[in-house]
């Protein structure tokens, strides 16, 4: 059997991979020693799926399911409309635990030669495994895609494809097919089960005021998202819808009023932004005006109050994000300083802050609104001994001359770079605290920092983002004598 792009078959799904992605292995060859890998988006264990590949290289191929033929003996019903993000809603929650964790295990295994049995503490499973997401970004789009085939001019054997796009969607991005939507019809389970039996009817709402939807292939079109942020503290929802450049008479009010009737006393504000970027309009925009209620939502997390605006980053899961802080203080040492970096809005600054009132914590963050937002709460929660500083972590590193016993850290999925890693080993720290949400990158870390005189002593992981392949580790690192 010959693999190439575009070849559609029938696989038997054996296992998951990091990532989520399903594995089937056949035999291309009958001289191969080991069958052929195909990593398939969108595929469970004991499934059996039609998949179109979708890259070939020498030893492996990637594939997209195309249909379920046999469902898992595994999977169980639920009421939900699935979407991207949630593609394991099938999958029993104590098979996502059993394959996250041993994943993750296997990756530090291979990539730090590490044996994390002999360091783990715990897997923290998500207090609430449903509508625990205080977050959503809901998409305008088209719906379907069609193409009619046209003559060209180079000779008879000349066609082009012309693209087609139609349909009014509402609600989560197409799994593989970013520029196309599909209609939220029934509550994803992951977001407030009130709200998105709203959806629906603010749809035809939107339509009937203006018909037309962004198309990222074209940017053209007026309706482009909803961005809704929730307080599980007060109850509350803070709205932000998107358009593209309003050129007519639009008035915005007949969208407020939808949700204020919707949901009363639970609509705390609503934006209006207006943007004709060809990228993320909610981080590029023309203008962007509060047009009904306050900025900010409240949050409390361990205790501590938290002023939420519509940008600035907060955990997505704040049930889990309380046990995952918890368990990161807890690895942290007494000390007096604490160096914190990729802080965001200094959640964990004030948790350390408040259980070491004597010590001078550093808390480092790149992006503006999300220290100010960290200013501010620390002042609402009475904490005076965190210096905030808005830096890149990278150019802070060059010129930062302290010498800080315990740097607690906290990056992006994309990890931190050598350089950052190397200054903070110069440091000679006593302790290292790394929370991560991308597990490949803590193991590539992890190697380096065993190399550099520090031992991995606890280990534990956090259920984040229940029914994804997702998973946070919180991770403790002593300095060798």
């Amino acid at each position: 059997m010959k693999i190439s792009k575009g070849l559609e078959l029938e696989l038997e799904i054996t296992d998951l991979a990091f990532g989520g992605k399903g594995i089937a292995k056949i035999m291309i060859d009958p001289e191969a020693e080991k069958p052929f890998t195909i990593f398939v988006d969108g595929a469970l264990p004991g499934q059996t799926v039609k998949a179109r590949i979708s890259l070939k290289k020498r030893r492996y191929a990637e594939a997209k399911v195309l249909e379920v033929l046999k469902p898992s003996a595994d999977e169980i019903a639920h009421d939900f409309q699935p979407t991207p993000g949630a593609p394991w809603l099938a999958f029993p929650i104590e098979l996502q635990q059993k394959h996250k964790q041993a994943q993750v295990f296997e990756l530090f295994k291979k990539f730090a030669g590490t044996n994390l049995a002999t360091v783990f503490d715990e897997y923290i499973e998500s207090p609430k495994i449903h509508f625990y997401r205080n977050k959503m970004d809901y998409s305008f789009g088209p719906t379907t895609e069609t193409y009619t085939e046209q003559k060209g001019t180079r000779g008879e054997d000349d066609f082009y494809k012309v693209w087609e796009h139609s349909g009014f969607g509402f609600g989560s991005k197409a799994r593989g097919q970013f520029w196309l939507v599909e209609n939220l019809e029934n509550p994803s389970g992951l977001f407030d089960k009130d709200f998105e039996s709203h959806l629906p009817a603010f749809r035809a709402l939107c339509q009937s005021i203006e018909p037309s939807v962004y198309n990222s292939k074209t940017n053209e079109g007026f309706w482009r998202q909803l961005v809704v942020k929730k307080s599980f503290h007060e109850d509350k929802f803070l709205l932000n819808i998107i358009t593209n450049l309003s050129e007519g008479d639009f008035e915005i009010n007949t969208l407020v009023d939808f949700w204020k009737d919707a949901l009363p006393k639970q609509i705390k504000g609503f934006y209006w932004t207006q943007s004709d970027d060809t990228g993320n309009a909610n981080d590029k925009f023309k203008t962007r005006d509060l047009v009904y209620g306050e900025a900010t939502l409240t949050e409390k997390i361990c205790d501590l109050e938290f002023n939420i605006s519509i940008d600035s980053f907060f955990q997505t899961n704040i049930f889990s994000a309380e046990e995952l802080y918890q368990k990161a203080a807890s690895y942290v040492q007494a000390s007096d300083h604490i160096l914190e970096l990729f802080a965001g809005t200094g959640t964990i600054s004030q948790i350390l802050a408040r259980q070491n009132p004597k010590a001078k914590i550093t808390s480092v963050e790149i992006v503006e609104a999300a220290v100010k937002d960290a200013k501010a709460n620390a002042i609402k929660n009475k904490i005076s001994n965190i210096e905030f500083v808005c830096a890149d972590v990278n150019v802070f590193m060059k010129t930062y001359a302290g010498k800080p016993p315990v740097v607690v850290l906290d990056p992006p999925r994309a990890g931190i770079s050598p350089k950052v890693l190397q200054k903070i080993i110069d440091f000679a720290p006593q302790e290292i605290v790394y929370v991560s949400c991308n597990a490949a990158t803590l193991a590539r870390d992890t190697e380096t920092l065993q190399n550099s005189h520090f031992s991995l002593k606890t280990f534990s992981l956090v259920d984040q983002f229940p029914h994804t392949a997702h998973v946070e580790c919180v991770t403790r690192f002593v300095r060798n004598a």
